[in-house]
């Protein structure tokens, strides 16, 4: 269960690695090991962006319906979200839709947590595992949709 902290934007190419060579050893073909490293380049710079500080998890997950998949778990110490559920809607951020003015200074669209959403077939929003501060997403991709 390899376990990478996130602190800078070029810290997430290594999970992002991780996720599409476990992806690939576990029969995934090339296009849904590529979605996986994008759904962790995504929840890495949201950790960057908004986190304070993190880490990613990436680590093979089986279960006794769906069969074998790639987990992922981004956690961070950073502000909880407003609303997770609006959160996950392209052109919105956890308040609500986003100004396009916005979108340069913000550094993104409003689109990578939909990505995220789009390319996993699980994504769930949990407790640090602290219990006390922060947040933690967990997300499943399985070989099998």
């Amino acid at each position: 269960m390899p376990y990478f902290r996130i602190d800078h934007e070029v810290s997430v190419f290594a999970p992002r690695r991780c996720a599409r060579d476990l992806a690939t050893s576990l029969g995934f073909d090339r296009r849904a090991a590529i979605e996986l490293a994008i759904a962790v380049t995504e929840l890495g710079s949201n950790i960057v962006k908004y986190g304070v500080r993190g880490g990613i998890t990436v680590e093979p997950s089986s279960d006794p319906d769906r069969g074998v998949g790639v987990q992922i778990i981004a956690e961070d110490e950073g502000p909880p979200f407003c609303d997770f559920e609006i959160a996950l809607l392209d052109g919105c951020d956890d308040r609500g839709p986003l100004d396009p003015m916005t979108f340069l200074k913000r550094h993104g669209i409003g689109a990578g947590l939909g990505a995220v959403k789009r390319f996993t077939d699980t994504i769930t929003l949990e407790p640090a595992s602290d219990g006390v501060s922060g947040k933690r997403i967990v997300v499943v991709r399985y070989l099998k949709r």
